[in-house]
């Protein structure tokens, strides 16, 4: 099936789905992109001194937009007012999160209501890839307060019926799955171990009535979780990307799942310094936005785009594969290792629930967690990380530890610690 995203973009140019390209959808991207300029150079102290004699009309093609500076969390935290291109009063949402790699900073996100009103008709053109109407779905993330994700998603699908329960992220296993139990979902949405785990979970505590289908978001969605939810349940398994910066909604997979759609009206999404494999940091930028636009902001990601047409008959552009956040990386004797490669093989066994990882110079120390009666095959799992990843000579330290239960204050993304060492080049 054709993504349901094409259509809706196709309408929102103005255009039959037939006329669709991804030339005519650059064409009005471009002039979104003029707009923004504008507009926030008009509006905006932070963006009147950065886009400084920049000429909005200039702006005709994708080799003008990567003649402008890029923007980053680090230019956005504690400098939150001098983005704003509305008085502090009129701000009626803001979400505050950690930055990355910064331990104890964090960043404020501000929004107006009708700067998070494009991501509920996002997610209502989206999730119809795996939404059918009087489905019962279950939000395993996040809360039900006003604009959130739980609530977002609810007011997307509400009009078709659709039955929405948000229970928020995960601690307790036994209470969270008592409630997959009760509720009997037809489709959950959740963080991608903590999904895992109750996979997991219900091979000894009842396997769920009916569930026929997963979409996993807010961390790495990894091929061997995927797999594993997939063959446990029998569901299929959809992936989300989003950033707080872009409203939460980003992208969703179809059932090609060969990359996500994006919700490229309101979102110019680009690869900055791509690499003879086209990976290379993604950049956002945010249309029509009336509290914070961001120009050009580096999300941190290392990812591709494919131009190439989707099997399930897209035509647009698609964020094709993320490889994992700059900052969940480190570089061990000039190659960067990210922690997605090293969650692929601890989630490759079954009993592994969630790992913490901690790079030091000739060593990984790896805290993998268990159910109770579980262990993982040790000797499995450092033969393959030694093979697969890790530099000849490096000590690989694996401890475990039983749990049944996430700590309520832990973020659900995971990160990697790295003990910086200059003889042997470890380094973030």
């Amino acid at each position: 099936m054709r993504t349901p995203t094409d259509p809706w973009i196709a309408s929102r140019l103005g255009i039959s789905q037939e006329e669709l390209s991804a030339e005519a959808l650059l064409g009005y991207q471009m002039q979104r992109f003029r707009e923004t300029v504008r507009y926030a150079v008009g509006h905006s102290p932070f963006y009147a001194e950065h886009l400084a004699g920049i000429d909005a009309d200039s702006i005709r093609t994708a080799g003008d937009i990567r003649r402008l500076g890029v923007t980053s969390e680090q230019d956005l935290a504690g400098n939150e007012n001098r983005f704003l291109c509305i008085p502090p009063g009129s701000v009626e949402r803001i979400f505050s999160v950690p930055t990355t790699g910064t331990h104890g900073k964090r960043k404020r996100i501000f929004f107006t209501r009708n700067d998070l009103a494009p991501s509920v008709e996002f997610y209502y053109h989206a999730f119809l890839t795996f939404i059918r109407p009087g489905d019962r779905l279950l939000v395993m993330m996040g809360s039900s307060s006003e604009g959130s994700v739980g609530d977002t998603i609810d007011r997307s699908l509400s009009s078709i019926g659709v039955i929405t329960r948000v229970f928020g992220q995960v601690t307790d296993l036994e209470t969270a799955w008592k409630a997959v139990l009760d509720f009997a979902p037809d489709v959950i949405v959740g963080i991608p171990y903590q999904v895992a785990a109750l996979a997991a979970w219900s091979r000894s505590h009842g396997l769920p009535r009916g569930v026929r289908c997963v979409l996993l978001s807010a961390d790495d969605v990894l091929d061997a979780i995927r797999e594993r939810i997939s063959r446990i349940w029998g569901a299929e398994v959809y992936s989300h990307y989003g950033l707080t910066e872009t409203g939460l909604a980003g992208g969703v997979d179809c059932c090609a799942h060969q990359g996500y759609h994006l919700r490229a009206c309101d979102l110019y999404a680009e690869i900055l310094d791509p690499d003879d494999d086209g990976f290379g940091e993604l950049a956002v930028t945010t249309f029509g936005r009336e509290a914070m636009p961001l120009i050009r902001y580096r999300t941190g990601d290392i990812a591709r785009i494919s131009t190439q047409p989707c099997p399930c008959g897209g035509v647009l552009p698609r964020l094709e594969t993320i490889r994992g956040r700059l900052s969940n990386s480190c570089v061990i004797f000039g190659q960067r290792l990210f922690l997605s490669r090293i969650e692929e093989i601890v989630f490759s066994d079954d009993a592994a629930v969630d790992l913490e990882c901690a790079m030091g110079e000739d060593s990984l120390d790896l805290l993998v967690r268990t159910l109770p009666g579980e262990e993982i095959d040790e000797k499995a799992l450092r033969d393959r990380l030694t093979d697969e990843i890790l530099p000849v000579g490096t000590k690989t330290v694996i401890t475990e530890e039983t749990v049944c239960a996430f700590l309520p204050e832990r973020s659900p993304k995971k990160r990697m610690r790295v003990r910086k060492g200059k003889e042997n080049g470890v380094s973030q």
